[in-house]
């Protein structure tokens, strides 16, 4: 396919520079938001391009249903796109990490404390059983027992979620105290349940991240080690067979019809044209929708976050978040019945059009490089520096499915670690409240505000003053 010749070259270019770029001024580490975006950028465009130029087909084209496939302009027109936002991310990171290069520590950081942090790990961690046992597929233990198939509540994101505070649990505890041999079991443990269950492919891959980045944090190192890169990309592969070959464990397929499977998606993947790598195609398909729909959302398709705690058990009309994707949707390309995503950059382009993509990138950049910066300047153990990490392992499928994923992967897939969070600064809030209110007092009612000090400081000794 000769018309992807010159779109991958540029890529190629684009990634080499931006790339070298980075490397050199971006003052890059593994969770620096930069890492997962060359990650990503890599995976959705530049692997799809070059699978498409050596004869992939596009998404549509082998469907036996009356769907439009998607066309090679509408394709090369979205790899432009990304290509532009590669630029305008790289440009944003390169002047943020120059003009911030020296480092400064901050002296008012909040810091995480065990009596706040054991008792939400401890009721995480035994919520996280109660959820294996009733919300997951254990080998030998039946998932949703006593549970209505039909009702809303069997399908409830609450109960969904529940089964992943086990290893959530396990691994906030491992932040703070380090990995220990039982910790490392119980995280393995967590992984592997994780991959029998399908369609939760993306726990495996960010509990691996996370367990990672902790280890990282811990050995105050700014990159894995050469065997640990080996793991994560062997991680990788293992990913886009994982959804098949889990629902086919838990169905006792044969051995040597999961083979089967394993080495059709090794092919597929080698070549560019598994369906996991057709997110640039996703993105055209979407590009051209969102044309012909003649509508700009201005936001508007981030509304129905407002409603994300409700249960849907509760309101079963409550509005999706995939919304504006139904909305744009046609019987020839059903992009929300299948499943489809449009990464940010198709949000971007929906939201303000072309201008979307010269602005949304670089004004995500900066924002990601402040949070990244404030992290790094307090630290490990402070409440900054936790919720970042929190947010760096979910960039990669930010940057994905599109912004929602930063509260919908962060807050809700991650709820326990994010109460962590939240818990320590309503904390920190009343704790500040308070000191206020007796610097006031002090200013009213210097007398009283000695005999304060005088009540509040420790006594040396058993007897009195």
């Amino acid at each position: 396919m000769q018309e992807y010749g010159q779109s991958l070259l540029i890529d190629a270019l684009s990634v080499t520079c931006c790339f070298a770029l980075l490397l050199r001024f971006g003052n890059l580490r593994f969770s620096h938001p930069a890492t997962p975006y060359m990650i990503f950028h890599l995976h959705t465009v530049t692997v799809r391009l070059m699978g498409l130029f050596n004869g992939a087909d596009t998404i549509y084209s082998d469907s036996p249903q009356d769907f439009e496939p998607v066309l090679p302009v509408e394709i090369i027109r979205a790899a432009l796109y990304c290509d532009i936002a590669l630029w305008m991310v790289t440009i944003a990171w390169v002047l943020f990490a120059l003009r911030a290069r020296e480092e400064t520590v901050r002296t008012d950081a909040i810091y995480l404390e065990k009596r706040v942090l054991d008792p939400i790990l401890a009721v995480a961690f035994v919520m996280g059983i109660v959820g294996l046992r009733i919300a997951a597929h254990v080998p030998g233990i039946s998932a949703y027992e006593g549970l209505d198939p039909s009702s809303d509540w069997s399908s409830s994101s609450y109960l969904i979620i529940l089964p992943s505070w086990f290893g959530l649990a396990v691994l906030g505890h491992a932040y703070y105290y380090g990995f220990k041999p039982i910790t490392l079991i119980l995280v393995v443990g967590y992984l592997v349940l994780m991959s029998l269950q399908g369609g939760m492919r993306f726990r495996v891959i960010i509990g691996l991240i996370l367990a990672v980045q902790i280890w990282i944090e811990r050995s105050n190192r700014r990159w894995p080690t050469r065997l640990t890169v080996i793991g994560l990309a062997v991680a990788a592969l293992a990913f886009f067979p994982m959804k098949t070959v889990g629902f086919m464990l838990r169905q006792g397929e044969s051995t040597s019809e999961i083979g089967s499977v394993l080495s059709t998606s090794i092919t597929d993947v080698s070549e560019g044209a598994n369906t996991d790598q057709m997110f640039l195609d996703e993105m055209g398909s979407a590009l051209t929708l969102i044309d012909l729909n003649g509508k700009k959302f201005m936001g508007s398709m981030y509304l129905p976050m407002l409603t994300l705690p409700i249960p849907r058990a509760l309101w079963p009309d409550k509005p999706g978040l995939s919304g504006f994707l139904q909305e744009i949707s046609t019987s020839h390309r059903p992009m929300a019945a299948c499943g489809m995503i449009t990464t940010y950059l198709g949000e971007a382009y929906a939201n303000f059009g072309l201008f979307g993509i010269f602005i949304v990138p670089p004004i995500l950049a900066v924002l990601l490089a402040m949070f990244y910066r404030a992290a790094y300047s307090v630290p490990r153990l402070s409440v900054m520096r936790f919720a970042y990490v929190l947010v760096s392992v979910n960039l990669i499928q930010v940057y994905r499915d599109g912004l929602l994923s930063v509260f919908v992967f962060t807050l809700v897939n991650m709820m326990p670690l994010a109460v962590i969070v939240l818990a320590h600064l309503a904390i920190a809030a009343v704790r500040k409240r308070r000191h206020l209110g007796l610097a006031a007092s002090a200013e009213i009612n210097p007398l009283l505000a000695r005999f304060e000090a005088e009540r509040d400081r420790p006594r040396s000794g058993g007897g009195t003053n």
